[in-house]
């Protein structure tokens, strides 16, 4: 993020928060909460009315914007983001979520949503945020997630040690190293399940005309969908909407308009909820991720069971 682009995206984001009533409010230097009134929007539900977990990412995604903005009513950027901007881009390297079933009870309300930001950890190029949303009635968060961020130097485009302001502005108490490790996906012997192919479309960019990050879990998820229905048949769709229990990303190059995309997955030879996948744009290695679903459970909405 440029310091231009990133104070027109504080502009924006500003202009959607008023018109959704977000709030937000600094607990410390290093902790923030933002508050969204309606919770989820519909977009969010899938097939089955369940909370998709690239919409997940998606708040996640909302709530630090809104968080990082340099904007009234308190004219302050959560981990002076935007002051960090004017010499360094910055680009997520890597995520991952964990959620609680709680999320899954279509009796539990899902606004308003609380999210509760702070710094998790920081390394020499990098740091990452914690984000946790609350929703109302429940005690414990119902989704954790940790989104790593790295620090790239704006004119020689590497990776860039934090300014020496911001590590003694921030650092102190914080955890200092290597920050999410996200181990590699390696093909097993027993090679791939699926493998199928996605062209990016003008809905998928985001302002920097790149793909957008969460975009690329809800490749991943399609691409197990695809699978399942092909295997069991259009009569069980509904049982291949499976509850996510976690997931996690790695992000190593980007896409843009028009690439086609290969996504290829396949289970872990330990865990039968577990699936792996990586995403490659021609030789390239685009993204990798795991999702690990909850145990199979029987669905009373199947269509298998005889209802509509």
């Amino acid at each position: 993020m440029t310091s231009m682009n990133l104070a027109l995206m504080a502009r924006n984001y500003f202009r959607i928060g008023q018109q959704m009533k977000i709030s937000r409010e600094f607990i410390s230097h290093r902790k923030v909460k933002v508050i969204c009134p309606g919770g989820f929007p519909h977009q969010a539900y899938d097939a089955k009315a369940q909370v998709s977990a690239w919409s997940i990412l998606g708040m996640v995604d909302f709530s630090r914007n809104i968080a990082f903005g340099h904007v009234p009513p308190d004219y302050q950027s959560f981990l002076d983001v935007m002051k960090l901007s004017e010499k360094h881009l910055l680009f997520t390297a890597a995520t991952s979520t964990k959620i609680s079933p709680k999320l899954y009870d279509y009796t539990i309300t899902k606004g308003p949503v609380e999210f509760r930001l702070e710094l998790d950890n920081v390394g020499k190029t990098s740091h990452c945020i914690k984000t946790l949303f609350f929703l109302e009635g429940l005690d414990a968060p119902a989704i954790e997630n940790k989104t790593q961020m790295v620090i790239v130097d704006i004119d020689l485009r590497r990776p860039s040690q934090l300014p020496e302001w911001w590590r003694e502005k921030y650092t102190p108490g914080v955890e200092s190293d290597q920050g999410l490790r996200i181990p590699r996906n390696v093909v097993p012997d027993s090679g791939i399940l699926s493998h199928s192919q996605v062209i990016i479309s003008a809905s998928n960019l985001d302002m920097y005309m790149h793909t957008n990050w969460t975009n690329y879990l809800k490749f991943c998820y399609e691409a197990f969908i695809d699978y399942e229905v092909k295997k069991h048949g259009k009569a069980n769709i509904h049982s291949a909407f499976r509850k996510v229990k976690q997931f996690s990303l790695h992000f190593m190059h980007e896409s843009s308009l028009m690439d086609i995309l290969d996504v290829e997955f396949w289970k872990d030879p330990e865990n039968t909820n577990l699936y792996k996948f990586q995403i490659h744009k021609q030789a390239e290695e685009v993204c990798e991720a795991q999702i690990e679903f909850y145990p199979y459970e029987d669905d009373e909405d199947s269509l298998s069971s005889g209802k509509e």
